[in-house]
């Protein structure tokens, strides 16, 4: 079983791929979930079987975050917080650990 940062939103033509607002603690909307599966996907040979287990938020680092949430109680625009995936997943027909 792997578990991996599948990183952060690629940029497109200056913009994040994404064009939607998502809030940092938000849960991962189906676009990014596909786009982390897609992230993962490709850092393997193309046959390679894989089964996500969980692809879910990976929490942004506090101090990031606590500026985010300063700025939004205060009714300011809030700074763009780094929005990354935290991926668990198997590689089918391969085996790990003693036997």
């Amino acid at each position: 079983m792997s578990t991996e940062q599948a990183g952060t939103l690629p940029i497109v033509g200056g913009k994040k791929a994404f064009a939607t607002f998502e809030h940092p603690l938000g849960p991962l909307t189906a676009s990014e979930i596909v786009e982390s599966g897609r992230l993962i996907r490709t850092q393997w040979p193309a046959n390679t079987d894989i089964q996500f287990k969980v692809i879910t938020l990976s929490e942004p680092k506090k101090a990031d975050l606590a500026e985010f949430l300063v700025a939004e109680r205060a009714g300011k625009q809030t700074p763009q917080v780094e929005r990354r995936s935290l991926v668990v997943y198997y590689l089918r027909n391969t085996v790990s650990g003693p036997i």
